[in-house]
């Protein structure tokens, strides 16, 4: 942008921004004829039709094609120039004049041209560029992931050798178990075949092979020995005759009677159930007592069975941990009042005083030793 002088509001003389055309060779710059006055314009007019109709009468004839005209307005000047029939002989001096304009003109079209052609070459310079930059960056991108599939590669045949190594790993690892429990089994055979040959060795010294010594003990012996398997022998066959008799019994009977007597068995048995007995540290739950019904589920119900918290034997703990709710916030110090001596001798309660005394001898059943049976003496009236 340029400045020109100009005129503000206030009287004042001020630059004015002045936009700059880009000159064109062969193309008149837009505003220049501004600056000149009308009859200049009209003598440069004329001027420039002279030179048009001097240069057409000079150069051989061409034909153009009507877009190259419409695209070239100096071959639109020539066309019109051409039409217009009035043509002035021109002299020697003016014909060097318009050869030499012609000249300038092909030096014109020639710069143009050549501008033509560096702009060609510019654009092929650039698109060559442009080229080796993609060829460029195509050889990074080819080369980085020809690194990502070595990486991933390597990777892979890593985590292959890893597995390997690890099932190789295994493998010996049970081998040495296997070698390991053959040494261990080799071990408890040969002590059994030495615990063998020892009780063998210990039997055969205790053979007692002592007879003689005391016939009238070892005859007492005997007979104490045979009495006792025939009365043995006795009990089987009277069990063996008895089991005889309950089955030809129970072949007599009917079948809906022997229905009843096996569920009268069956209900006897379930009511003399044995009682279970409680585990160490095991928690009571006390069933209820407001099933008047005897023949109620509930009083068939084995209280005495474990939870799956105290199925495990207590008392092979520790001491430390043989109490209540070990670990928990109930956690108590006490394993069970049977191993504790509850009673305190140091208290008031438990002291021999006449405080006391009186105390005992308000309580009912205590006057004048009232321990003894009602009916020991007679009641005085």
């Amino acid at each position: 942008m340029a400045a020109r002088g100009g005129i503000n509001a206030k009287g004042e003389s001020a630059p004015q921004p002045v936009k700059v055309q880009r000159y064109w060779p062969g193309k008149v710059p837009e505003g220049a004829k501004d600056y000149s006055s009308e009859e200049d314009e009209e003598e440069q007019q004329q001027f420039e039709r002279q030179k048009e109709r001097e240069l057409i009468s000079s150069i051989q004839r061409v034909d153009f094609s009507e877009r190259e005209v419409a695209s070239d307005r100096r071959l639109q000047r020539l066309k019109e120039a051409r039409e217009d029939a009035s043509f002035q002989p021109i002299d020697r001096r003016r014909r060097h004049e318009v050869k030499a304009e012609t000249s300038e003109i092909h030096i014109n079209e020639e710069d143009t041209s050549q501008d033509v052609e560096e702009d060609e070459n510019d654009i092929a310079l650039r698109r060559k560029h442009i080229r080796n930059r993609a060829i460029e960056q195509r050889r990074i991108e080819e080369e980085k992931l020809k690194a990502e599939e070595e990486a991933e590669r390597t990777l892979s045949e890593d985590k292959e050798e890893e597995a390997e190594e690890a099932e190789r790993k295994k493998i010996e690892e049970i081998e040495n178990r296997k070698k390991e429990t053959h040494a261990i089994l080799a071990e408890k055979i040969q002590k059994d075949m030495l615990n063998e040959v020892k009780e063998e060795s210990s039997v055969l010294k205790e053979v007692d092979d002592t007879d003689g010594i005391d016939e009238q003990a070892e005859y007492e012996a005997w007979k104490l020995r045979e009495l006792k398997r025939i009365k043995r022998d006795k009990e089987e066959r009277r069990a063996r005759e008895k089991e005889q008799e309950e089955i030809e019994r129970r072949r007599n009977m009917s079948e809906e009677q022997r229905l009843k007597e096996d569920m009268e068995r069956v209900r006897k048995q379930q009511e003399e159930k044995p009682k279970g007995k409680y585990k160490f540290l095991q928690k009571y739950y006390h069933k209820g007592a407001f099933y008047l019904d005897p023949s109620e589920s509930i009083y068939k119900r084995d209280y005495t069975e474990a939870t799956p918290d105290e199925t495990a034997h207590k008392e092979l703990l520790p001491k430390v941990m043989q109490v209540k709710n070990f670990g928990r916030a109930g956690q108590t110090k006490w394993t069970h009042l049977a191993d504790q001596d509850t009673s305190k001798k140091d208290s008031a309660w438990s002291q021999k005083s006449d405080i006391n005394k009186r105390s005992l001898h308000k309580l009912a059943g205590l006057h004048h030793g009232g321990f003894d049976k009602p009916t020991a003496k007679k009641r005085k009236f």
